[in-house]
């Protein structure tokens, strides 16, 4: 019996046999082709394109409705590179002057992009190192005739060096019921491990040397504890013991999905305030929750329609996407708007942003707004306009300084005095807050509290920046976690510089969405949480089993805490009814 460590996607309990991906075999030879084959080999590779552009669009429209539009989005970002001239100029040049098959062309140009890519240390790149490889794969497939039989999946636990996100989502939609996956590569953050949450796929990730192991008969994979892991070869003690705990997560699941429309109060009367993160009108059809049961939206994510448009969004255009997004929403419901918050990691296909070797410190946010004013008033415009109709609050991305606040409110004070001008209607008495993201923030809480009517805590980039590790680095990433006891204090202090001044705060990353967080959270006093919709009745069925009044002398302890393994067992046992 061995255990194989990693890292979880998505928590489950999975016994069964598994299909051993060796995804590394390469086809080399009679790469050569003679000169009068060159036209018909360029044909092929227009073939396969076209081939490879009908596959996606046409997994994108049988997936649409199924699968959270921004889940989706990675398709977009494949069919881009699958029309990329450059990229396809680059295959058949090759082709012409070394004399070689299509094939053979795609896998040496895809792999010098890759040689390039690993050059610059920069996130955004290594996703797009993910995504050509992905591309690339899925042309060489076509050429080679080599497209995968997923059936041979059905019912199995896949056990792959990697696994690209189309190809999940290609078996997903082929209805073959993959029990779970077990790969080397991947991060938390990753493209596939958003998906496999989505999808419901237990998985787990960074299994170290995976092919050097021995997988024969039946395995455990247990993705539910911090320290997950794959059991090959377990004997028939152990099978009973995972057999049972099976048995007891198919009782937490019936449990949580029985609390998704009730009321999110604790067992002492204390109501907590729970708000969605949206960022289209399209979403998860197998976990709509009653939009009536949520407070509101806690944050709309604005970026999501520009970077879904061809060209900047007319305020029109956006007027009606706003409308068509918040539909289900009454007018008494609160519904954050945050402003573009392009940059970094989210580009628009349609603007070239200046290159930067640290993206995540440059141009983003509302930075960006400034940097284009006429940009940033087209949508004041169209929100202000919403707020007549809508119970809507503008929050501005990426402030690190008071200034940026000041000159926000003075351009936001200037599109008010233009809508006057046109006797369009607006709310006169918007409240206006701002995402706490960095360290900057934090310090200066009080001052700010005095100058806005709201905090957002954006846990993810607060995190990312308090700890200065990149969440999406494979070298330092480990160091990146929101239970890390600076992180609680920086949250502290600007739940105390709120209460000072009466102003709301809450929470809206990934923390507002994990349990353990969520505990954290409601010691430190934080009563608004907002969270994507398939968190919702998960933490209905926490808020509703814990006693308020004992969260809040847990707290002095949890701040003491010296890391965050300490926090996690202090947190740990207070969530222990979900099992």
């Amino acid at each position: 019996m061995e255990h194989l460590f990693g890292k979880s996607a998505y928590e489950g309990v999975v016994i069964g046999s598994v299909y051993v991906e060796n995804n590394t075999t390469e086809k080399d030879d009679a790469d050569d082709i003679p000169v009068y084959d060159i036209q018909s080999e360029k044909e092929k590779l227009d073939m396969a394109l076209e081939s490879a552009i009908s596959s996606l669009e046409g997994l994108k429209t049988g997936l649409t409705g199924e699968i959270e539009k921004k889940d989706l989005d990675i398709i977009d970002a494949h069919l881009l590179l699958l029309k990329d001239p450059v990229y396809i100029k680059d295959i058949e040049v090759y082709i012409e002057k070394n004399l070689k098959r299509a094939d053979k062309a795609v896998k040496d140009v895809t792999e010098k992009y890759l040689g390039l890519f690993k050059k610059i240390d920069s996130p955004i790149y290594r996703q797009r190192e993910l995504d050509i490889k992905d591309v690339s794969n899925r042309l060489l497939d076509i050429l080679r005739s080599d497209e995968e039989n997923h059936k041979i999946l059905d019912g199995k636990i896949l056990v792959t060096r990697e696994i690209y996100p189309t190809e999940l989502l290609k078996i997903y939609k082929e209805k073959i019921a993959l029990k779970g996956i077990v790969m080397e590569y991947g991060g938390e953050t990753s493209h596939v491990a958003i998906l496999a949450k989505a999808l419901k796929i237990p998985t787990l990730m960074g299994v170290d040397n995976i092919f050097a192991h021995q997988w024969n008969g039946d395995i455990i994979l247990d993705t539910t504890e911090d320290n997950s892991c794959v059991i090959l070869n377990p004997d028939e003690n152990e099978i009973e013991k995972y057999t049972k705990k099976q048995e007891k997560m198919a009782r937490r699941i019936r449990k949580i999905n029985e609390c998704a429309n009730l009321p999110a109060i604790t067992k002492d009367g204390v109501e907590i305030n729970l708000y969605l993160n949206i960022g289209d009108s399209e979403r998860h059809s197998d976990d709509d929750v009653d939009k009536s049961t949520v407070e509101g939206v806690g944050l709309l994510r604005t970026e999501l329609i520009y970077m879904k448009s061809s060209e900047f969004p007319s305020e029109e255009k956006q007027l009606y996407i706003y409308r068509e997004i918040l539909k289900d929403f009454s007018r008494d419901q609160s519904i954050v708007i945050r402003t573009l918050d392009i940059g970094a990691d989210k580009q628009l296909s349609y603007f070239k942003m200046h290159s930067e070797t640290n993206p995540f410190l440059g141009l983003r946010g509302i930075r960006f707004s400034f940097e284009n004013e006429d940009i940033f008033k087209i949508q004041l415009r169209a929100i202000l306009r919403l707020s007549n109709e809508k119970n809507i609050k503008i929050m501005y991305p990426m402030i690190t300084n008071l200034d940026e606040v000041d000159r926000a409110n003075s351009i936001l004070d200037e599109v008010k005095d233009e809508l006057r001008r046109e006797n369009i209607p607006f709310n006169e008495n918007i409240e206006v807050g701002i995402m706490v993201e960095v360290p900057s923030v934090v310090l200066m809480a009080e001052e700010f509290a005095q100058k806005i009517d709201f905090f957002s805590i954006g846990s993810n980039d607060l995190t990312q920046y308090i700890l200065a590790a990149d969440r999406l680095s494979e070298t330092v990433g480990d160091m990146y976690d929101s239970f890390n006891p600076a992180v609680l204090r920086g949250i502290k202090i600007i739940k105390d510089a709120a209460d000072k001044y009466g102003k709301k705060v809450s929470v809206c990353g990934e923390m507002a969405g994990d349990p353990r967080a969520v505990v954290a959270l409601l010691s430190i006093g934080i009563k608004d949480l907002s969270m994507v919709e398939t968190s919702i009745p998960m933490i209905k069925a926490l808020i509703r089993n814990l006693n308020y009044q004992e969260l809040v002398l847990l707290k002095n302890e949890l701040l003491k805490c010296g890391n965050p393994e300490k926090v996690k067992n202090l947190l740990k046992e207070k969530i222990m009814y979900l099992d």
